[in-house]
């Protein structure tokens, strides 16, 4: 009995030699299944992908509606925060027990946007209207900042691990206790603070301004005017007005 295999570039034959009609009939019937099925899965994958790939676009377009009309919410920080680790998993690494904090039709968007993007067809700025000068607006205006690295040419993981286990500490408490110094040494150097002569009119306290040494004229960083102020050194701690400390995190 001859049979062929189907295929887009050419005809392939083969021969299968058996003993009877009886074999033959049972033959032919098995290959015409073999053939059948293939096709049937081809055409299931093609429908799966269809499905997969329109999902996933009715998704994105709930995700960037729920960021533009809702910014500033918790909301809208997770969900810039999926589609930027979407983009770039190793600056902006995304914690996916924040799904649960979503809304349940937001969260399973999601999910449906990311089965697609494990296909691996095009990046997540592709398909959004402002491209990646738009995912970048909503991740500046969510205040979502790239992740800190240790250095592995200078084998900071393995020393800060090694300081870890020989102190009995956390790593994070040495990580902040190094930061400290760091800020202390280099913030003291650019920066200073001044304390406002009168309370602030929602608090029974004065206010207490952040400024910039370099500058000539002696004036905090929210550009306050309730002076005069008395100049004292710089402690990020010891801020209490919001907007200079929100002037300070925008300069460093």
């Amino acid at each position: 009995m001859n049979g062929s295999a189907p295929s887009n570039d050419k005809a392939i034959r083969m021969t299968f030699n058996v003993t009877g009609d009886e074999q033959a009939l049972e033959l032919n019937d098995a290959w015409e299944k073999i053939v059948s099925g293939r096709r049937e899965r081809s055409t299931a994958a093609a429908v799966d992908l269809e499905e997969i790939m329109e999902r996933a676009r009715l998704a994105l377009v709930k995700i960037a509606k729920a960021i533009a009309d809702h910014p500033g919410t918790g909301q809208s920080r997770r969900l810039t925060h999926f589609l930027a680790g979407l983009y770039n998993g190793h600056e902006f690494a995304f914690d996916l027990g924040n799904l649960r904090a979503l809304d349940c039709d937001l969260a399973q968007a999601c999910i449906d946007y990311l089965n697609y993007d494990r296909l691996g067809q095009a990046e997540v700025h592709t398909h959004l209207a402002g491209g990646c000068a738009q995912l970048g607006q909503w991740v500046d205006r969510s205040g979502i900042v790239p992740q800190l690295h240790l250095s592995q040419g200078d084998e900071h993981q393995e020393r800060l691990g090694a300081l870890v286990k020989r102190l009995g500490r956390e790593r994070d408490d040495l990580l902040a206790e190094a930061l400290n110094h760091f800020f202390a040494r280099h913030e003291a150097r650019l920066f200073g603070c001044l304390e406002a002569s009168a309370a602030h009119p929602s608090d029974a306290h004065p206010l207490i301004h952040a400024r910039r040494l370099a500058e000539s004229t002696v004036q905090p960083l929210c550009g306050a005017v309730d002076g005069p102020w008395t100049a004292q050194p710089f402690e990020f701690t010891h801020l209490s007005c919001r907007a200079c400390k929100d002037a300070f995190s925008r300069l460093s």
